[in-house]
């Protein structure tokens, strides 16, 4: 019986970047069904790979810790343990990454070409793919697998209707205004759903702190949650509403209808969810409470 091919998908930036590859790695796995499909991540973005469709394999690459400096880098390689691969994918422009991929021997190193079109981030992962295959390529939604149960450490009732809501990024520029977000949260807590606030660092923690002071009445899950546990309550959400952040790209992972709000137009080209295989509905003008609330309404009732 044959070896089956190794591919390798180097994606060592973010939690939505990391999330994007999983399109590219379900086509793998169409084209190449016997196949292994390994995800090299930074060490705090394993949970996001691991529990992707057809991962079979995640190796940490930890490139703030262990791997920052060269010595890492070459412990790295000499400890690795696939060694030449068939194809290693490179999901963006990174040198290291590019280098890395030689240096274990996989047979084709595939990168993003210098001149590469501008393209959804999403469409770009998965492109590289028709680089060894003349084999038609399929637009799939990302898909992340957890339990259907709620972790018990966060005593969630399974019986009420939440709704999720992420307000903050990495950047300000693409974040809530808080005052939308207590007219939001106000609006749902005259309803039957009630209002789960995810969130993580101490920028996360003054803002749901902002939200109390105001009294807004959410479930507060800041810093409380690991990514998957994170996961396990979105996919019990009746819909999520968030910003341009890993946690959207999440939401679509677990086929959670969403609300996906804007603030950067430079950024929905690139980020914004595909409407075509995604239940979301797109905020990027009028970014006011009262019009999210009503295009979140129009999602859940269009789910019944």
């Amino acid at each position: 019986m044959a070896e089956s091919k190794v591919f390798l998908v180097f994606n060592t930036a973010y939690f939505g970047d990391v999330l994007l590859c999983n399109t590219l790695c379900q086509n793998i796995k169409l084209i190449y069904p016997d196949s292994k499909v390994v995800m090299v991540v930074d060490k705090p973005f394993y949970e996001v790979a691991k529990y992707q469709k057809d991962v079979d394999d995640v190796v940490i690459f930890d490139k703030k810790g262990e791997q920052k400096d060269f010595k890492g880098i070459v412990k790295f390689v000499l400890e690795f343990p696939y060694k030449k691969p068939y194809c290693s994918f490179v999901t963006y422009t990174n040198i290291r990454n590019s280098i890395i991929s030689k240096l274990i021997g996989s047979k084709k190193v595939v990168c993003l070409p210098k001149n590469s079109p501008i393209e959804p981030v999403q469409k770009r992962s998965l492109g590289l793919l028709s680089r060894i295959t003349d084999k038609p390529l399929k637009n799939l939604p990302i898909r992340y697998v957890v339990s259907d149960e709620l972790p018990a450490k966060l005593g969630l009732d399974p019986t009420k209707k939440y709704i999720g809501l992420c307000t903050l990024s990495k950047r300000k520029e693409k974040d809530m205004p808080i005052e939308t977000a207590i007219g939001l949260i106000k609006k749902l807590n005259n309803t039957e759903y009630e209002v789960i606030y995810f969130g993580a660092g101490s920028a996360a923690e003054d803002y749901a702190a902002s939200l109390e002071q105001a009294e807004c009445r959410f479930v507060n899950l800041v810093n409380k949650t690991t990514i998957y546990e994170m996961a396990c309550v979105l996919k019990k959400c009746k819909a999520l509403i968030s910003i341009d952040t890993g946690t959207m790209h999440l939401g679509c992972a677990l086929d959670v209808p969403l609300v996906s709000v804007f603030y950067e137009d430079k950024m929905i080209y690139y980020w914004a969810p595909d409407d075509r295989i995604y239940n979301v509905k797109l905020v990027k003008e009028n970014q006011s409470a009262d019009n999210i609330y009503t295009k979140l309404m129009e999602l859940i009732d269009s789910e019944q």
